[in-house]
């Protein structure tokens, strides 16, 4: 992906992250407000960078985005659930615009550009007869002088309670940038500036007069108070009994979190390649410098001094190293939330109950894992409301909550990442499957699956169970689509399924880079590596007593894990090692019986594209030594181990 592509897709998750807000923010008019304006500087920047390197598909979808936010910002049209689920929609045309820049403008979005113009043409209502006296009351020049967005800004606040203040003030232009930023720090904290109006005056061209319309839920004294502390500051209040004189006929417009929005930060945009490299080039200077200083230690008189200044020069490396990760990685809450948004609007389309849960927010993921599994997410998520959850007559009958229930779950552990997407629906029936096989001509009629051969013909190319095409379904783009993209970045794809109850896919994502404190084991000439996360004790054996009781916990070597002749040794180390089993909460306690064992921290990589299908693999760190010891998926060896033994 190139760093424009990258500038204008942060641009559409700023947008939809503001929209998030605008949802939970509502009937909060300031905050409302603030939002809007900032979707808006987003949408015309977009618009713009779009228009100058000819993306003219997604420069039209945001010249039709703006139509929409004007007429909000305008008072013409008001915020409703239509105008939040377009947002998301129009949202999503963009992505798709930057993805498949060839499409035809023309047939792909003429109904979102249709919700667009009605949605923007809106509606007229007639405001509260005191906000319409108040809006008289105004002096002529300073109400002519509003923009339409401050007008509708003006309406809104007085509709929704404010007082509306005349705050007169003069600055000397020395002073002047630090004065009036202290006056606008303090008004915006209870209130909110309606406009700012500087003026030079003929009789003192050394002052710079500002008339300021400021709107607040407050009293004139208390405003008065506030603003004691200022120079030169005269306040008043507008309001009908004190300026009857001035009033006119005045046209305006009219119209009715988690998170407020910020200014994007400042970035600079590397390739990907080359951080890679120079997080292998940090690594490497670190192993020179360390075989340097353990040679000094060897031959100095002064090896406890070197020693601790080895320490610390190895601490600033890892230190150093691990900031370098840190680059790749990017929050995995905006994967998250495109697949939430997805879940939600096929809710809508297909008019079903859903409730859909997000944990993992604050998770991050390494950048080319986070652009990879996006559309695959998304996929799932549509498929979890279209296919898994049933219609609401359905869920009755079958005694189940009328809301049907879908979570996202994100975890990390040893530097993997898994996705699952959870499911109360209808489940995977093979007889269902079946059917669909049978229909599609890629099954006998005679044939009939199990379960798990059910799972694997849903991953067939060209597969769907649908009867028609649908928003949703039914192209025969399915999950085949799925486990290819994620088999491309070295992940696997897991599912379990109960007919009735649910189901559950799983994406398992590895490790790209990570630093992991870890526990080398050696077994002879081998070495291969666990997490320490995993090592509570160790205990040294010069042989395994066959009467010693161990109770439940078993004595396991690494070769019984790996399937490889054993390896004899003169001693012993039994390492004590608890974990979760995988696919269940059951917690599992075995001794490693190994020749000894040490603590690190090293940098973990990936194994490539096919390292998912390395059962019990999760990655490689290449030694001090420059050999490479592979990191070991204790809990699923010895899961395996286990079921061989049954």
């Amino acid at each position: 992906m190139d760093s424009l592509t990258e500038e204008l897709e942060d641009r559409v998750e700023q947008i939809f992250s503001a929209t998030e807000s605008l949802r939970e923010l509502a009937g909060d008019g300031k905050a409302t407000r603030q939002l809007l304006d900032s979707i808006f500087r987003n949408v015309h920047g977009l618009k713009a960078t779009a228009s100058s390197n000819e993306l003219k598909n997604l420069a039209n979808i945001a010249h039709q985005f703006e139509n929409l936010l004007h007429a909000l910002r305008t008072g013409k049209a008001r915020i409703t659930d239509d105008v939040l689920r377009v947002f998301d929609d129009t949202s999503d045309a963009m992505f798709s615009s930057l993805r498949d820049t060839d499409s035809d403008t023309a047939t792909s979005f003429n109904s979102l550009f249709e919700r667009l113009q009605f949605l923007s043409e809106g509606s007229s209502k007639t405001n509260r007869l005191e906000v319409d006296v108040i809006l008289h009351a105004i002096p002529n020049e300073i109400f002519q002088a509003l923009r339409d967005e401050e007008k509708h800004r003006l309406q809104q606040v007085l509709g929704e309670g404010a007082s509306l203040f005349l705050i007169t003030t003069s600055f000397d232009p020395a002073s002047f940038d630090q004065r009036f930023q202290s006056l606008k720090e303090t008004l915006t904290r209870e209130g909110e500036l309606i406009s700012t109006a500087p003026q030079i005056r003929d009789d003192a061209p050394g002052k710079i007069d500002f008339r300021i319309l400021y709107a607040r839920e407050s009293e004139l004294d208390s405003v008065k108070q506030e603003l004691s502390d200022q120079l030169d500051i005269v306040v008043s209040e507008i309001s009908p009994q004190a300026t009857k004189q001035n009033i006119k006929s005045h046209s305006v417009g009219s119209r009715y979190d988690k998170r407020s929005t910020s200014s994007a930060p400042y970035l600079i945009r590397i390739e990907l390649d080359d951080l890679d490299r120079l997080i292998s080039s940090t690594h490497q200077l670190f192993r020179d410098t360390d075989s340097c200083l353990d040679q000094a230690i060897t031959n100095s008189d002064q090896s406890a001094l070197l020693r601790s200044k080895a320490e610390a020069v190895s601490s600033s490396f890892m230190a150093l190293a691990s900031e370098l990760v840190n680059l790749r990685m990017v929050p995995i809450d905006r994967v998250l939330q495109r697949a939430f948004r997805a879940g939600r609007s096929v809710a809508v389309a297909a008019d079903k109950k859903v409730e859909i849960n997000v944990v993992g927010h604050d998770l991050a993921i390494d950048k080319s894992l986070a652009d990879a599994i996006s559309d695959p997410l998304i996929h799932l998520m549509r498929n979890a409301v279209d296919h898994g959850i049933e219609d609401e007559s359905r869920r009755v009958s079958a005694g189940k909550n009328p809301l049907g229930k879908i979570s996202i779950e994100a975890t990390t552990l040893q530097g993997q990442t898994r996705i699952r997407v959870t499911d109360d629906g209808r489940g995977i029936d093979p007889h269902f499957i079946c059917a669909a096989g049978r229909r599609l001509g890629v099954l006998a009629h005679d044939k009939q699956l199990d379960l798990e051969q059910s799972v694997r013909l849903l991953f067939r190319p060209g597969f769907t169970t649908a009867t028609a095409v649908s928003e949703a379904s039914g192209r025969g783009v399915g999950l085949d689509v799925v486990e290819t993209a994620i088999e491309e970045v070295g992940g696997a794809i897991r599912v379990d399924s109960r007919p009735g109850v649910g189901s559950m896919f799983e994406i398992q994502l590895p490790a790209t880079f990570s630093l992991l404190n870890v526990v080398v084991l050696h077994s002879g000439d081998r070495r291969h590596l666990i997490d320490a996360a995993y090592v509570s004790s160790s205990q040294v054996m010069n042989s395994i007593d066959p009467q010693v009781d161990i109770g439940s916990t078993s004595v396991l070597t690494l070769e019984d894990l790996l399937e490889q002749e054993a390896t004899p040794s003169a001693s012993s180390v039994l390492v004590y090692c608890n974990f979760k089993m995988p696919n269940s909460q059951q917690s599992k306690s075995v001794r490693l019986q190994v020749s000894k064992f040490e603590t690190a921290q090293l940098l973990v990589r990936n194994l490539g594209s096919h390292s998912g299908r390395w059962l019990g693999v999760v990655g490689a760190a290449e030694m001090r030594d420059g050999k490479v010891a592979l990191l070991l998926d204790l809990p699923t060896l010895v899961a395996r181990h286990q079921f061989a033994s049954l």
